[in-house]
């Protein structure tokens, strides 16, 4: 590679890879201390570890949730590296490569300043921020769907031979976070958005079928391990409930808010009151002009104006002159009946029908409008239409799911930074004949992500931890290591707890910490005949989180904190 020719990507990257790494350092220098206590999904993943690793910590009804996180951090915890922290620091590393594939994904159409600042802003969006080193499952998804997007679309501009990368990380990504599965109608997609879809098809064929080979072969392995470890396919019976049901049919009062996501949008790239522990959702009252629940910070305000703008201009440009006379000479009324007609049907058939079907739907009339458009004199239309398209599928399958979570939404970010830049530089277009124009477009894109860090910076140091509940919890910074502390007594205690019946508050912490099979009992653990039903299951040891009022014949053993062993000797 000549270092002359790239050295400002070189530059750009290293600068990039500092800075997130800075980042990531710090949020993991809190967060491996708090651990994973307050997101309780993450112990699934642990206890899945534990299970690739070799241990049996019962939980079978998770063993078929998304593995590569899970088959990742087993691979440590055969090291001797077991601890949730472990499966943080994994998943905390995509969030590094994420943001160096948003910058070669806006260099495809962007100068150096405008990918490096696009992908500080996807990385430091609040949203994002917020899972980074929470060993959720989020990020990497976002990190291999980004790298799926960015080489597929280089096998179609530089060589065919990117798909051998391209379709077997769309299975990594799926099998990272099943809903990753959404680049797949991207990448199907790209195919049809060249000038003669089928001629390119026959020209390439050799290179598609070996892509799509290495593909399968991935996900044949992935079905292999399934097998080997008696594991059902969960995401064959969770894929047909989400794609045969209608939220009318499966959800409640979530399901059928819409408009969720865009309620709360403003505060997904830009709260005031952000701390790396929370995010709480709002939504503005058009009628009242206010903003009930969440605080949009001053950054939110300006990259909403610097998205409108470049909505007026990219709408403006599309419609010029010399646009609208290269419209008047296309076969512009079957492309435009087609695609307003499938646009209605998606519109008064969403959510009542299933959701492969709005997506195909939605699809055939967006392919419509490209096929109407892409002749226009627009700068890479491809790279802006697909994009687009990356967020519409991913925004019309998370509303229409009848689980609404903020996460969610960390999918279609990547298009919100991509659209940031594009509206940045449709404005730069604009002012480029006045003075000074080149300084301007290398000052305002640092400028602006130097006033995000700061933001996020002071909003981080300002705010007192907090959890996602959004309440401060007295032992919010220890809970996690009261927990440890209290298995490792026992641990020390009865070397032969592993053949005693263990119940907890919280099992699945418990079953991680303890390596064994250990239920949960919060639910029940305050009912006044839950000490009887101890005894009848002949349950050797309790511990509990909540002070639970544990009577005889029960005795407590040890305390650490909020957390406590109890104790029985059954001696039938």
């Amino acid at each position: 590679m000549n270092f002359k020719e790239h050295k400002k990507d070189i530059i750009a990257i290293s600068s990039l890879a500092i800075i997130i790494t800075a980042i990531t350092l710090l949020l993991l220098n809190m967060d491996c201390k708090v651990g994973v206590y307050y997101v309780r999904d993450v112990f699934f993943y642990l206890n899945n570890a534990l299970f690739y690793a070799g241990y049996d910590t019962g939980m079978e009804a998770t063993r078929g949730l998304s593995p590569l996180i899970p088959m990742i951090t087993s691979i440590f915890f055969r090291m001797g590296f077991i601890s949730d922290a472990t499966i943080i620091i994994v998943s905390s590393v995509f969030y590094i490569f994420a943001a160096i594939g948003m910058y070669l994904l806006l260099r495809l159409k962007f100068n150096e300043i405008l990918s490096f600042s696009g992908s500080m802003i996807l990385s430091t969006f609040p949203l994002v921020i917020v899972w980074v080193t929470k060993g959720m499952l989020d990020i990497p998804a976002m990190c291999i769907s980004i790298w799926t997007i960015y080489f597929t679309i280089l096998s179609f501009r530089k060589n065919t031979k990117f798909l051998y990368i391209a379709f077997p990380l769309a299975i990594f990504g799926f099998f990272a976070r099943f809903t990753a599965l959404l680049t797949v109608p991207v990448v199907l997609m790209q195919f049809l958005l060249v000038k003669d879809p089928i001629l390119n098809i026959k020209n390439n064929i050799k290179d598609i079928i070996i892509g799509m080979g290495l593909g399968a072969a991935v996900f044949a392995i992935f079905i292999g391990i399934y097998q080997y470890f008696n594991i059902g396919m969960f995401f064959l019976s969770q894929g047909g409930d989400i794609s045969s049901s209608s939220t009318n049919t499966v959800g409640g009062t979530a399901a059928i808010n819409v408009f969720y996501y865009i309620k709360n949008f403003l505060i997904y790239i830009g709260t005031e009151k952000f701390v790396p522990y929370s995010l709480k959702p709002g939504s503005f009252i058009i009628t009242k002009m206010q903003w009930i629940g969440g605080y949009p910070s001053i950054t939110s305000y300006i990259l909403a104006a610097i998205m409108v703008i470049g909505l007026i201009l990219a709408l403006k440009k599309l419609f010029n002159e010399k646009n609208r006379e290269i419209l008047k000479n296309e076969n512009k009324t079957l492309k435009l009946a087609i695609f307003i007609i499938f646009l209605a049907l998606f519109f008064l058939t969403y959510i009542k029908i299933s959701i492969i079907f709005s997506v195909i739907i939605i699809s055939i009339s967006l392919l419509a409008i490209y096929r109407l458009l892409y002749k226009t004199e627009l700068n890479d239309f491809t790279l802006d239409f697909i994009m687009l398209y990356w967020f519409v599928v991913n925004f019309a399958f998370f509303t229409y799911y009848h689980i609404k979570v903020d996460r969610y939404f960390m999918p279609m970010l990547p298009f919100v930074a991509y659209f940031v830049i594009l509206s940045l530089n449709l404005i730069f277009d604009k002012i480029k004949t006045i003075k000074h124009a080149d300084k301007i477009k290398t000052i305002v894109p640092i400028a602006l992500v130097c006033l995000i860090l700061l933001c996020t910076g002071v909003s981080a140091l300002g705010n007192s931890p907090h959890t996602f509940d959004n309440q401060m919890h007295p032992n919010f910074e220890t809970a996690a290591s009261e927990e440890k502390a209290v298995c490792e007594w026992l641990a020390k205690y009865d070397p032969d707890y592993a053949n005693k019946t263990i119940w907890a508050d919280r099992g699945g912490d418990m079953s991680f910490n303890l390596k064994i099979e250990i239920p949960s009992c919060e639910k029940t653990s305050n009912e006044t005949n839950f000490t009887d039903e101890m005894v009848k299951n002949n349950v050797t040891y309790f511990i509990a989180n909540y002070n639970n009022a544990i009577g005889e014949p029960y005795v407590k053993l040890y305390q650490n904190g909020e957390v406590s062993l109890y104790y029985y000797e059954n001696d039938n």
